[in-house]
């Protein structure tokens, strides 16, 4: 590959080849791995490049004795001698060779907790080639064995797009209620007082936790386009949201609908160290509309405050909203 096609390449199609390598290389090397690569090389061209890219940079880096790299036509099959490198591709790859090295650490921990800071936003690949995609603000851990693969989500949001294997079960825990799909794509997140699921496609079933399988203590199976809302003392809420809304912020947006500010505010907060606080009753009830860009807190409270009329005080690490300007 050309040096300028490989510089051309996403950074998560690049990390996510480097998993890949790293997995491919450990100890852990099984059939269901080497399914999950076949499916992540087939969804995209980009894959396949960003795979050669990755295997290039393990030969440059000398890694594991030179072990035998697979091929993208074929990931299966014995590579045949490659060509010499320039310098600057062999700079290119050595970056990426540090990624490969880091990615093979963390995957060779058990069970290590996968955690996003204020902000930040992470894709985690598993071996069957399921994808989990945190959201600001999350810790979850992971466990994959023979006969389930498990998540436990501590806190945040994770949007969990899951391969099929009906031999094992993937099974999310939040709190005191679990969600098992077979192959689907779903939403769950959890907050202090409150727990969410939203099936984005296929079928879950949620029940909780104490319920020995999913055909005893099931509270609902969900449908495409549905929410399910745990709230502390209170009985689930069942509604469909605009899934666009609910998934925005894969793409770094914050969709508002008649929300009121204050609980506009807590949203943003979530994607931004710098804090936005709503110092007025009334002007907390304000209904709020508009998409915004997830952590610009500062443009947001310039759009509302000129919307609104009110007064818009920067501080540091805060601002503050209040009353009328006039």
């Amino acid at each position: 590959m050309k040096q300028e096609s490989a510089a051309a390449l996403s950074s998560t199609a690049r990390a996510e080849a480097a998993a890949w390598v790293a997995r491919l290389h450990s100890s852990g090397r099984t059939r269901a791995l080497e399914a999950g690569l076949r499916k992540w090389l087939n969804a995209d061209p980009e894959h396949a490049r960003a795979f050669e890219v990755a295997t290039e940079a393990w030969e440059v880096g000398g890694s594991a004795s030179r072990m035998v790299v697979p091929r993208v036509a074929d990931p299966f099959q014995e590579r045949t001698p490659r060509r010499r490198f320039s310098p600057s591709y062999v700079a290119l790859a050595a970056a990426l060779s540090a990624v490969v090295a880091g990615v093979l650490y963390h995957v060779s921990r058990p069970d290590p907790a996968v955690i996003t800071n204020v902000g930040e936003q992470r894709m985690l690949t598993l071996e069957d080639g399921s994808r989990i995609f945190l959201n600001t603000g999350t810790r979850l851990f992971v466990h994959e064995d023979a006969s389930e693969r498990q998540v436990r989500l501590e806190n945040g949001e994770a949007l969990f797009d899951v391969a099929k294997d009906p031999h094992r079960p993937f099974v999310v825990t939040a709190g005191d209620r679990k969600v098992v799909a077979l192959g689907t794509s779903f939403i769950v997140r959890r907050d202090e007082q409150q727990l969410t699921v939203t099936l984005v496609e296929g079928r879950v079933g949620v029940a909780p936790v104490s319920a020995a399988s999913t055909a005893t203590g099931v509270e609902a199976v969900l449908t495409p386009g549905q929410r399910l809302t745990f709230v502390s003392r209170k009985p689930p809420k069942l509604d469909e949201p605009e899934i666009e809304n609910v998934t925005a912020w894969r793409r770094g947006e914050v969709i508002l609908d008649k929300t009121r500010l204050q609980d506009a505010a807590e949203e943003m907060n979530r994607y931004s160290a710098t804090k936005l606080i709503i110092d007025d009753a009334a002007a907390a009830d304000i209904r709020v509309s508009g998409i915004f860009r997830a952590g610009d807190s500062a443009r947001f409270a310039r759009a509302v405050g000129e919307t609104y009329h009110l007064s818009v005080d920067y501080q540091q690490r805060r601002i503050l909203i209040s009353g009328s300007s006039n």
